[in-house]
């Protein structure tokens, strides 16, 4: 009996040893100690951290070139000088219409008159991968104001929309994070302050309620049923904020020490040989202190007869200081989710193949944050701001627009297109897609932000000016005799 006790015992010993180590990464053992980590929710995890990474990514946005060199090509990349829409209705005339309208309502989108919509697009990509988050409001504006379209947009920054309002109202709605949802888990509206709070700091500044219809929430949600963005570069801040402080500390050193080249030596024999002035080896007066050293650069600390010279060595950093920089800089730019080249400039370990495969998957994370995140949340938004509003005021013509809504609304966006080293090769790649039909001339000229349309009317007027003034002054025209 005792031994079937114990081979029960060692049974279940084994079985518990297997299922707590199936995992490596779940062991409680020695390599495990001391990890703590939170088993938070996606909202409760950033409602006691966003306000702090917030703050800290716009200190270091400000401060760390590093970081802001990251952020800034990121946003360059991702929005350009813009990203502009394709109309592509069923109605030929209502097309002509927006394609006629667009530009011009997008000069004249901003709320505040300062920039365009590209440059609004650009303002908001800038302030997600900055402060993980943005808002920005449709403002309905009267037909008096002249404009194209009579809507603006402004864009606001999250803390305008309180992180710790957090309740249930009367009619069943939750409000999570300043967001209110249905009991259908539907946004239905924000909770957000009319003046930004550290503007407004004399407590009249409560937070409004605004219909979600009239609001774009642009951010990326990592997880689940998350309803607030963090920044790009949380990974990236304290390492950089430590390594911006070493690099700070090697300077100082640095400057400290430059002043000083080297110090003269001598070995002293009596009390008298400490009665000179260091600089001149004149004697010292009883009641005169040793005088201050107001040292240069190349400064040499003279002595009297008999010292020897020692050296400064302030500039040795040791070895492997280059590769430790590297790594660093290459840990910062995985968390700002940039390339090490692209932040810091250094092109000098890579070649031309090298580059190709890098940038291919660099291009690739920003393809899939313009598609999901500038496209789907903004741009396809304020284009049925754009018809919706067009229509109504009947600037766009459009037959039955309810009925016909979904094809109305019928839009492609083309982001700038991606410049390339070998600009021969891919001209000649892009006409091979042409001729395959594997792309459209349409899809090719939207991306330089042309139109194909008025490319080749402008080409065949060119040509056919060409031949009248050939014409005119007696010239040998294409395909006629003298």
């Amino acid at each position: 009996m005792i031994k079937l006790n114990r081979l029960a015992s060692a049974v279940r010993s084994g079985i518990k040893s297997f299922i707590s180590h199936a995992y490596e990464g779940a062991t409680q053992g020695r390599r495990g100690q001391g990890w703590v980590v939170s088993s938070s929710g996606p909202n409760s995890a950033l409602r006691g951290s966003l306000k702090s990474l917030r703050d800290r990514a716009r200190q270091a946005y400000r401060n760390n070139p590093w970081l802001e060199r990251a952020l800034e090509k990121n946003v360059v990349n991702e929005v350009g000088t813009g990203i502009t829409p394709m109309f592509l209705s069923t109605d030929d005339e209502f097309n002509d219409a927006c394609d006629r309208w667009w530009p011009v309502w997008v000069k004249q989108a901003d709320s505040e008159g300062i920039l365009s919509f590209y440059g609004q697009l650009a303002q908001a990509a800038r302030c997600r991968r900055v402060a993980g988050e943005v808002f920005i409001r449709i403002r309905y504006r009267p037909t008096a104001w002249n404009l194209a379209i009579p809507f603006q947009l402004q864009v606001i920054e999250p803390d305008h929309v309180p992180l710790d309002l957090n309740e249930r109202r009367a009619n069943g709605n939750r409000i999570i994070s300043g967001k209110e949802y249905n009991k259908r888990g539907q946004w239905v509206a924000v909770w957000m302050h009319p003046e930004h709070p550290q503007d407004s700091p004399d407590g009249m500044n409560r937070p409004i309620r605004i219909s979600a219809k009239e609001v774009i929430h642009h951010y990326l949600p990592l997880r689940p049923g998350q309803v607030r963005g963090e920044p790009d570069v949380v990974q990236a801040l304290l390492r950089a904020k430590t390594y911006d402080s070493y690099e700070d500390a090697e300077l100082v050193r640095k400057e400290t020490r430059a002043p000083f080249t080297g110090f003269l030596k001598k070995e002293y024999t009596s009390d008298d040989d400490w009665n000179f002035d260091p600089l001149s080896g004149e004697p010292l007066e009883d009641d005169k202190a040793v005088p201050e050293i107001n040292a240069q650069p190349g400064t040499i600390i003279s002595g009297v007869a008999g010292e020897s010279l020692t050296l400064f060595d302030g500039d040795n950093t040791g070895q492997g200081y280059s590769e430790y920089q590297r790594q660093q800089l290459l840990a910062i730019a995985a968390g700002a989710k940039s390339l090490h080249e692209l932040m810091t400039g250094d092109w000098s370990k890579i070649n031309d193949r090298i580059y190709r495969a890098m940038i291919t998957e660099y291009r690739r994370e920003i393809e899939m944050a313009q598609e999901h995140l500038c496209i789907h949340q903004i741009c396809e938004r304020v284009g049925q701001w754009f018809t919706d509003i067009g229509v109504l005021k009947g600037t766009l013509p459009a037959t039955e627009y309810a009925k016909n809504y979904h094809d109305y609304n019928k839009r492609e966006w083309s982001p700038q297109r991606w410049q390339h080293i070998h600009p021969t090769q891919d001209v000649a790649a892009v006409q091979k897609e042409l001729e395959l039909d594997l792309t459209s001339l349409d899809a090719e000229t939207a991306k330089r932000g042309k139109k194909a349309a008025d490319i080749q009317r402008k080409n065949t007027q060119a040509k056919k000016r060409q031949l009248d003034l050939d014409k005119e002054f007696g010239l040998n025209t294409l395909g006629e005799d003298k």
